[in-house]
């Protein structure tokens, strides 16, 4: 990915068991030393994620993803792996990609199609942001829940 686009700079997010190995990984080696950072957990992504051109996330497993979400909302474009409740979130080819996880080759096709694109990403991230507030807004919710409980209520 770097070689299609040398200036990209990566943010990976988190503190998990693989903190320590991916940080010596990271300092071990000249070329991720300059487009790796590691910001571990952060509370203010609400600031940063507006930043950022595309947010990976190849998860092997994934509840519904809240990451995920808070990308939509700030329009960021999304390509994430097919995992647990991510297809929720991510209609491929609409706002973003899905990969089947530890697929590497295809996650890296992905980014550096979405990177070479800022109008792909504009279209993704619009439609990522509609999805969010049509569907995971608290307004959303709470209709289609309330939907349920009255179909419930009217039942014999």
């Amino acid at each position: 990915m770097v070689a299609a686009h040398p200036d990209a700079q990566i943010l990976l997010f988190g503190q998990g068991p693989l903190l320590k190995a991916i940080t010596a990984r990271v300092q071990a080696s000249p070329l991720l030393r300059q487009h790796v950072r590691l910001p571990g957990f952060r509370r203010d992504l609400d600031r940063i994620l507006p930043a950022l051109d595309v947010l990976a996330h190849p998860a092997f497993m994934e509840g519904l993803g809240v990451s995920l979400l808070q990308a939509a909302a700030c329009g960021v474009p999304i390509v994430a792996g097919r995992a647990g409740g991510i297809p929720e979130i991510v209609r491929p080819g609409i706002n973003g990609e899905l990969i089947e996880p530890g697929d590497t080759a295809a996650l890296t096709r992905a980014l550096i199609e979405l990177l070479a694109s800022s109008e792909l990403r504009a279209r993704y991230g619009l439609a990522g942001r509609q999805r969010v507030i049509d569907q995971f807004s608290i307004d959303a919710m709470v209709n289609g829940n309330l939907a349920v409980y009255r179909q419930v209520s009217a039942a014999p």
